[in-house]
């Protein structure tokens, strides 16, 4: 599952990006740069635009200003799914499974580049289909291995719990080879011995090459796992750099942290 690499240090690099809806700036004129390898946290209260960031950069949402650029080159005017061809890949707060799919159906479904959805393909490619099949069915099942989802592979996703509904959403964005994953709060709702877990395939993930951008309220899973933390308030970014910087800057206390004396640094 390791993902390409670029010689260029800065994997995906922000400029003045600005979202507006209506009267409202979720975005604002924000610049940040995430550099390949690293996992690097996203950190700001409910409306701080996170999530809204998350949007534009894959696509999902249009800017109105500014430019993304990933391994260098614009992806601002890309649809979702090109971008998600690129090599950049989300994963969503709520779990969106195909709840009534099986796991397996719902990673084979997240397959980019299926010969199968061709029109004439089936008729005049029907062993290069029949390859690509085995080839997509052998890494699901590697990829439910690794994700420790095997045993559950045959269950309807909406039987899954919270947690294992964050670890498939995981699988599912894996099936692109992605060189980016952007998570948006992978913690939330999920029992810690899970979170330790996917946590843990995270940096296995890591090792081999992926970099992340982790949305999370979890300040306790920040420090000790993100290097560095960008932090956001009212649409704009208001800090970068370390866990200990972090502890030590008043402005980012006093904006929406609060009391941070108990958290690791």
């Amino acid at each position: 599952m390791t993902a390409p690499h670029s010689v260029d240090a800065t994997h995906l690099e922000v400029r003045n990006l600005s979202k507006h809806f209506a009267e409202l700036t979720a975005v604002d004129n924000v610049s940040l740069s995430i550099e390949r390898g690293s996992i690097t946290g996203l950190i700001g209260p409910n409306g701080a635009g996170k999530s809204t960031l998350f949007e534009t950069i894959v696509g999902e949402a249009r800017a109105d200003a500014g430019s993304i650029l990933f391994n260098g080159k614009a992806i601002e005017a890309l649809s979702a799914d090109q971008v998600y061809r690129a090599g950049l890949a989300r994963t969503f707060q709520i779990p969106q499974p195909f709840p009534e799919m099986t796991v397996l159906d719902n990673l084979l479904l997240a397959a980019p580049g299926q010969l199968g959805e061709t029109f004439w393909a089936p008729v005049i490619r029907p062993l290069a289909i029949r390859r690509q099949e085995e080839e997509h069915l052998q890494r699901a099942h590697e990829i439910l291995e690794f994700t420790t989802l095997s045993r559950v592979a045959g269950l309807a996703a909406r039987n899954l719990s919270g947690g294992q509904q964050k670890l498939l959403e995981l699988s599912r964005v894996l099936m692109g080879k992605p060189e980016l994953i952007m998570l948006d709060e992978p913690a939330a709702g999920v029992n810690p011995a899970l979170t330790n877990l996917l946590m843990d395939r995270i940096h296995a993930l890591n090792d081999q090459g992926i970099t992340f951008l982790i949305i999370e309220h979890n300040m306790d899973l920040i420090m000790r796992h993100c290097q560095p933390i960008i932090a956001m308030a009212n649409g704009r970014v208001i800090f970068t750099g370390t866990a200990a910087e972090a502890v030590d800057c008043d402005e980012l206390l006093e904006s929406y942290l609060g009391d941070m004396s108990a958290i690791p640094s």
